[in-house]
């Protein structure tokens, strides 16, 4: 939000957590700019108007929800005509293996990872771990679905794990960003 902000726009952010809101709102505080901030569930409708929105931030967020496509249309119906989605996503690997950061990585899970449908003691160590509940999405689900929602998709990258992550991400980039527009 300071970069956006820096750069001009009116920015609001939107998130279920208080911890992070309150983040925002200490940062915003501290740095001096305007910011409005909304506490919401992004599994529910979103408390914006029909095409209100010029630019969608939303970074790697999807892993905290069972069910995306709800999210891209959403973001699709909020968005203004010409609106610019930009969205970060997990592609998975990071369920896909136990990086503890030694060699050889090991398979823990089945893709895409569901903590309500897999093994009892993985939900346990997420929730007991405060990581919250995490999901992993196919690409047909991450881009598939932002494409069914009616966005065209005008680039993508991808991306690793910052250093001290595991070693994975000297492997495999384990992120995908997107560039979307509603047209």
């Amino acid at each position: 939000m300071p970069i956006f902000t820096a750069l001009g726009a009116d920015c609001t952010v939107f998130d279920y957590s208080d911890r992070q809101l309150e983040a925002e709102r200490t940062v915003a505080e501290r740095e001096e700019y305007k910011i409005n901030i909304v506490k919401g569930d992004m599994t529910k409708t979103l408390p914006f108007e029909d095409g209100s929105l010029d630019v969608i931030f939303h970074p790697v967020s999807n892993c905290y929800v069972e069910d995306v496509y709800h999210v891209w249309n959403e973001c699709y119906r909020v968005l203004k005509n010409d609106g610019i989605l930009l969205a970060g996503f997990d592609n998975g690997l990071n369920f896909l293996f136990d990086d503890d950061g030694t060699l050889p990585l090991t398979v823990v899970n089945k893709l895409p990872f569901n903590p309500l449908k897999a093994k009892e003691e993985e939900y346990k160590r997420m929730a007991d771990n405060y990581e919250g509940i995490q999901f992993s999405h196919s690409l047909e689900e991450q881009i598939g679905g932002q494409l069914k929602a009616g966005f065209i998709l005008t680039d993508l990258y991808e991306d690793c794990d910052r250093e001290g992550c595991g070693i994975l991400r000297e492997y495999a980039p384990q992120y995908i960003a997107t560039r979307a527009i509603k047209r």
